[in-house]
């Protein structure tokens, strides 16, 4: 059983880059705030609607820095918040514009709340974009509305009518260029997982694999130097099944093939929390015992021998068996990780010696 212990580091290395990404929009949310103070400057709005949206942006921002800096975002289905931080971060903007004084000034302000879509390529898909879009235009249309009730001297409703068709335009090839990239980003996201994956994992058992093993023997070793000496007890297993080249001449390879995964199975459903095996190579596999006595890992391991040679191959005949021999040494302080291997190699080489099916310390 693999142990994962960079859960924590990964979450935090997460929740920075989500940061990250909200400090982008605070920028975008900067180029917006100095058009609405320019605006002001030159009377198009007044004071107090300007004082007010700013207030709007400040405490957005700072309940959705919150949000992440107390890990509550970890909660939602989406960490990013992303459909959440770009649809209520339109209605500032849909509210400072019902005080633009001048209808074309509004147009500055409706670019660059165009802009905010382009953040949803990092977290939504064709449906959440389109969902984001159908939010935006409602909130526009609701702006439209409120002008026509209170104040029709700012409104033109054909020219209007001709800006709300292009401003959908607009949004519908962004929101479906941004699931497209979306998309992507999400093909690539596996594909990387993957190839990490055939990286430390052996591609047919899906054990790890020997570079994985010797990455955690030498992590091991050097957290039993870090303990106490009657803590300090570190195993290696070495493992191989029994004349493996007789049962791939007999019955093939991929019969053989099949028979390594059962074996690697049977291994990983036996092994203790904190226990780690992988494949070495061939039909040769490495098992890692931490905080485990020489005794405790001779009968873990004698067990997991027990288990294989009572276990029924479906590749094989009736009453045909499978057996492994193991070799097991105990970690030395101040030896080379090498040096424990080589025992253990040792010890499984007088196991195949003695007749096979045994476990040799």
């Amino acid at each position: 059983m693999m142990i994962t212990d960079h859960t924590t580091y990964t979450i935090d290395q997460a929740q920075a880059l989500r940061l990250k990404r909200m400090a982008w929009g605070f920028g975008v949310q900067a180029c917006t705030m100095l058009i609405v103070v320019a605006l002001y400057g030159m009377g198009m709005i007044p004071g107090l609607p300007v004082v007010i949206y700013l207030g709007m942006i400040v405490a957005l921002d700072v309940g959705f820095i919150t949000t992440i800096k107390t890990g509550i975002n970890l909660r939602f289905k989406d960490p990013s918040l992303t459909a959440l931080q770009i649809t209520l971060s339109v209605f500032p903007v849909i509210y400072i514009m019902f005080f633009v004084m001048e209808p074309q000034a509004r147009m500055a302000l409706l670019l660059m709340g165009t802009s905010s879509l382009l953040f949803g390529m990092f977290g939504l898909g064709r449906r959440g974009m389109l969902q984001v879009v159908g939010v935006i235009l409602a909130g526009y249309l609701g702006l439209l509305l409120a002008l026509y009730l209170w104040a029709p001297e700012r409104i033109n409703l054909l020219v209007e009518a001709v800006i709300v068709f292009a401003y959908a335009c607009v949004l519908a090839i962004n929101a479906y260029l941004g699931s497209v990239i979306s998309s992507m980003r999400h093909k690539l996201k596996i594909q990387n997982r993957e190839l990490a994956e055939l990286a430390t994992l052996d591609p047919l058992t899906r054990l790890p694999n020997r570079r994985s093993l010797m990455a955690q023997l030498v992590k091991e070793s050097a957290r039993s130097e870090r303990r106490f000496p009657e803590q300090d007890a570190l195993c290696v297993s070495m493992l191989d099944v029994d004349n493996f080249k007789q049962v791939n001449d007999t019955w093939g390879h991929e019969a053989g093939d099949r028979i390594l995964c059962q074996v690697g199975d049977a291994m990983r459903d036996i092994m203790r929390e904190g226990d780690f095996v992988g494949r070495f190579g061939g039909e040769e596999f490495v098992i890692i015992l931490p905080e485990t006595s020489l005794e405790a890992a001779r009968a873990l391991v004698t067990r997991i021998r027990d288990t294989i040679a009572a276990m029924q191959f479906p590749e094989l005949p009736a009453g045909a068996q499978v057996t492994v021999s193991q070799g097991i040494a105990a970690h030395r302080s101040g030896e080379r990780i090498e040096d424990t291997l080589k025992r253990a190699d040792d010890a499984l080489f007088r196991a195949k010696d003695g007749g096979r099916n045994l476990v040799v310390c």
